[in-house]
């Protein structure tokens, strides 16, 4: 993958898709079970917005000078439609970042910089793999742009490796699915997550 791959585009556009997810996450949803050990759907429609608006701003501020909110101690809107709408604004304010050239910029992420494309790549495989959990969480489909996917497929072995994976860390170990999965299940598998989960 280079940075010529539309990483950001594509991530934008799963953004948009999964703010339409949100806005069907009503209050009386937010106490079921997702595919995130210790994650109902209140818990990660805040995880969702707390790190996207985190990421944006690291693009926004690529030197990290940015005033970054409490990721652990934020709360989504309770109200589906003003939560869906805050993760749309982050998608726009992302898509006017690749206008000014972030992709090919130095981003400074925990510390470290790492080119733009690589950013929003990271976050494209981690937002498809959340659209995936509060969909499973909601009992609706999730149709992200295969192309999308398939950008995300290729991408996130380059980042996720096994440093990451294992007890009391960010991601579980590959789960293992026939060949003749989807673009989406092998990706979903690939964070570690059962992509025939159901909840109990």
């Amino acid at each position: 993958m280079t940075e010529t791959m539309p990483t950001g585009p594509h991530l934008v556009s799963v953004l948009d898709a999964l703010a339409d997810l949100l806005a069907q996450a009503q209050p009386e949803h937010y106490s079921n079970a997702t595919p995130c050990d210790d994650f109902d759907v209140a818990v990660l429609r805040s995880h969702i917005l707390a790190w996207a608006q985190f990421f944006t701003v690291s693009l926004e501020q690529p030197d990290g000078s940015g005033d970054q909110l409490d990721v652990d101690t934020y709360e989504a809107p309770a109200d589906p439609a003003e939560a869906a709408a805050l993760l749309r604004s982050v998608g726009q304010r992302i898509s006017a970042c690749i206008e000014g050239g972030v992709a090919s910029a130095p981003v400074t992420l925990f510390g470290s910089p790492m080119p733009g494309w690589m950013v929003m790549g990271m976050c494209l495989g981690e937002y498809l793999a959340h659209g995936h959990d509060l969909a499973q969480g909601l009992g609706l489909p999730w149709n992200p742009p295969a192309e999308a996917v398939a950008t995300a497929l290729e991408f996130m072995p380059m980042m996720l490796t096994d440093d990451f994976r294992g007890p009391d860390k960010s991601f579980g170990y590959p789960v293992e699915v026939p060949e003749s999965a989807s673009d989406l299940d092998k990706l979903v598998a690939f964070t570690g997550r059962d992509p025939y989960w159901k909840a109990a």
